[in-house]
């Protein structure tokens, strides 16, 4: 390995780990995030995300079935569903714009927006 083969690896690292920086920094700004809960497509309930002081639940209720949802600072979640395949707690926690968690049998929807100085903001990742 030669003299300009170590400068162009360390150099390849050195920008990736400050393209690494700069989309963590740029991710963590300061942006209000919503919890939107949807049953059968009605809007149920939105909360600000950002303003949760401490965790609470929320029984979301659809004819005889329910579902509950876990409401943190920055996140939300199913913890509970009367569904028999429980796909929507595995998703786990939603905290970027953009995700989303569906019960299918329920027909309950939870999902996050986000705001950055009052404009929409992109969602840059596709699943």
């Amino acid at each position: 390995m030669t003299k300009w083969d170590k400068i162009l690896i360390v150099s390849i690292i050195a920008i990736s780990l400050f393209s690494i920086g700069v989309l963590t920094y740029i991710k963590n700004q300061t942006q209000v995030l919503y919890g939107i809960i949807e049953v059968s497509g009605v809007e149920q309930e939105v909360i600000n995300l950002t303003e949760v002081d401490k965790t609470y639940t929320i029984k979301v209720e659809n004819d005889d079935n329910y579902n509950i949802v876990e409401v943190n600072q920055g996140s939300i979640k199913f913890i509970e569903a009367t569904c028999p395949d429980k796909d929507c707690i595995r998703i786990g926690n939603l905290d970027a714009p953009g995700e989303i968690s569906v019960c299918l049998p329920n027909n309950v929807t939870i999902r996050v927006e986000g705001f950055m100085d009052g404009k929409d903001d992109l969602d840059s990742t596709t699943y």
